[in-house]
């Protein structure tokens, strides 16, 4: 499997967290030959406390006592992914000692690292070495209906008599993941929508 593209302009967080995965998630589901990329780590993440609230899967991972045993369970080129582990490892050059899975520790690594990290730049040394899967996965759906202010759906020569929506078919997820914005909307909307349907009802009767 070859590995996941990482061009120049990539860097280690775009925005907000929702914001980051959004894309990545995106280019592992279409530009990634067979939809699947690897999180490489070693086994230190077992030594932080309550990692597995940060995993979120049930899928255990690959794991193996070389980087190149580990490339070959993952159908990954044994020799690049020495060198990639190689390459992080060399510019992994903070003291280990400050790592703090806490918080923003500014353990980071060195300016050579590309695409660049800034916090928990530790090493990955010791056996065994892990490999979990990474695959996108639906979280929201993008697009929906047109609005407007009154929760009415709109056709091609206006609102649609009778007709109204609110929450996440009215599209507010395009292109990125707005954060926090999903409950207050539908509460909103929903509200406007309602009202808005019983005086139409009321007036036909």
């Amino acid at each position: 499997m070859p590995p996941l593209k990482i061009t120049p302009t990539d860097h280690e967080g775009g925005g907000l967290v929702h914001e980051t995965w959004e894309w990545f998630a995106r280019r592992i589901h279409f530009e990634t030959p067979g939809g699947r990329a690897y999180a490489i780590l070693d086994s230190r993440l077992f030594d932080i406390a309550g990692f597995e609230r940060a995993i979120r899967s049930e899928v255990p991972p690959h794991q193996a006592d070389s980087p190149d045993e580990l490339a070959r369970l993952i159908g990954v080129d044994p020799s690049r992914l020495v060198e990639t582990v190689g390459n992080y490892n060399a510019a992994a050059i903070g003291d280990p000692a400050r790592f703090d899975a806490t918080r923003c520790d500014g353990l980071a690594a060195s300016s050579a690292l590309r695409p660049p990290k800034s916090n928990w730049a530790r090493a990955i040394v010791k056996p065994p070495f892990l490999a979990y899967p990474l695959i996108g996965g639906v979280a929201y759906t993008f697009g929906g209906v047109a609005t407007n202010a009154k929760a009415e759906v709109l056709g091609g020569d206006g609102p649609l008599a009778g007709l109204y929506a609110a929450g996440e078919m009215t599209g507010h997820f395009y292109g990125t993941a707005p954060n926090a914005v999903a409950i207050l909307r539908a509460l909103v909307f929903g509200r406007i929508a309602g009202l808005e349907a019983v005086s139409y009802l009321s007036k036909r009767h």
